[in-house]
């Protein structure tokens, strides 16, 4: 095992080494031999049962293997010129996956002051590089957290966030056992990599709706998730999922997934919600009749509501046009009276804070309706979500194991 880790670890430092470029390219045979000047610079007459070609041990597939550390740029080009005549296939640039992190980051350190210190306060330590053990002291100031190395220990804010805001933020510290929090997938105690974002749309609204204004409300989740397929499948990759649900206290959206790249997430997630009813009114986007199915079986699953109010829902999701849905999520928005941020895992305060901004910049224009306050307590938004898409993990993530044990020992 310690030697495959090893391997695993070469393999990765050499791939992001922008020095040594990995090229792996696949051509037909006739795009091999074809050329009398080889694919690359000499010509390759021995069949693949010959040197130069080799064995891969495990499929026992044939490849060969050149240096090409100058000239890259050529060699580029009679590649493509190569593969566009004789495949049919013009060569591109690879597409990088935003959210996809290229370089892992570690875990970093959260430390809690015990009562001996003056109260229960946390400390979070910006880089994990720079982690050793503090030096611990009954003082309660700064100054008794102490790093042998380079670093900085950041304590959580908790004055008032910013006068005249509808927006609240909820930091949850990772190390805070037997708090409330999102229900997220069990893992090993260890520190990890991943983090939780709720982002909760006040409004009363949704405890006053009729069968009719849930049904059209469900159809405009669903269709927004129809909406986002390439974002979704940008996120699956990255090992991020999202959740979106109505309850009494307006719109929960939920989040989860690698710290270094899930605020992005976040913020492109809020604003293409914004942009679902517009593009629905102008005609630009359409609802497909697998979301009308999905809304209609959704309602005759549910066990929370009566039979008419299903007979409700299903003549509703059959009578509605786009205009309809955009129309409702229009007016949801509307009755929006600010929000609440909740974050919780790998998370530092100042990254919090920004995104809490972020948020109050998206919503700006649907946050300040008037007769729609409302102020849940936290455990009746904190419910366990139904993550979309359904296989997103982080562990499924190449090399994340070495840096965080966050798919290992399970506690049962």
């Amino acid at each position: 095992v310690e030697n495959m880790r090893q391997v695993v670890t070469d393999t990765l430092h050499t791939m992001s080494d922008d020095k040594i470029p990995l090229v792996s390219f696949r051509a037909s045979p006739k795009a091999v031999f074809g050329s009398s000047g080889g694919i690359i610079d000499q010509t390759i007459s021995t069949p693949p049962v010959f040197s130069p070609w080799k064995i891969e041990p495990i499929t026992g597939a044939r490849y060969f293997v050149e240096s090409r550390a100058n000239g890259a740029s050529s060699y580029f080009k009679s590649l493509s010129w190569f593969a566009a005549t004789f495949d049919g296939e013009e060569m591109t640039r690879p597409y990088l996956n935003p959210l996809l992190p290229t370089k892992f980051r570690a875990p970093r350190p959260v430390i809690e002051r015990r009562a001996a210190w003056g109260g229960s306060r946390y400390f979070y330590l910006e880089d994990a590089s720079a982690y050793e053990e503090p030096v611990r002291s009954p003082r309660d100031s700064r100054d008794s957290l102490k790093l042998t190395n380079i670093g900085k220990w950041r304590e959580l804010p908790t004055e008032r966030l910013s006068e005249g805001s509808n927006w609240k933020l909820w930091h949850i510290p990772p190390a805070k056992k037997d708090f409330i929090g999102l229900p997220l997938p069990v893992r090993p105690p260890e520190p990890s990599v991943e983090c939780a974002f709720v982002v909760q749309l006040l409004s009363s609204l949704p405890s006053t709706f009729t069968s009719g204004q849930l049904a059209l409300a469900n159809l405009w989740l669903l269709s927004f998730d129809d909406a986002i397929l390439d974002l979704a499948e940008l996120g699956v990759t990255a090992g991020i999922a999202y959740e979106t649900s109505m309850n009494t206290a307006g719109l929960r959206i939920s989040f989860r997934g690698v710290s270094q790249t899930l605020p992005s997430y976040v913020r492109r997630f809020c604003r293409r919600l914004l942009q679902h009813h517009v593009k629905l009114l102008d005609g630009s986007a359409k609802i497909s009749d697998s979301v009308y199915q999905r809304a209609i079986s959704d309602a005759n699953r549910s066990p929370k509501i009566s039979r008419l109010q299903k007979q409700q829902v299903i003549d509703t999701a059959s009578e509605v046009s786009e205009k309809d849905v955009a129309k409702q999520g229009l007016f949801f928005l509307r009755c929006v009276n600010g929000g609440y941020l909740i974050s919780q895992g790998d998370v530092l305060p100042n990254e919090s804070l920004k995104l809490l901004g972020d948020c109050e910049e998206i919503f700006r224009d649907f946050s300040s309706a008037d007769g729609f306050a409302v102020e849940p307590d936290l455990r009746s938004i904190l419910y366990r979500p139904f993550w979309k898409p359904r296989d997103a993990s982080p562990c499924l993530l190449p090399g994340i194991s070495l840096i965080s044990d966050s798919c290992g020992r399970i506690p049962r």
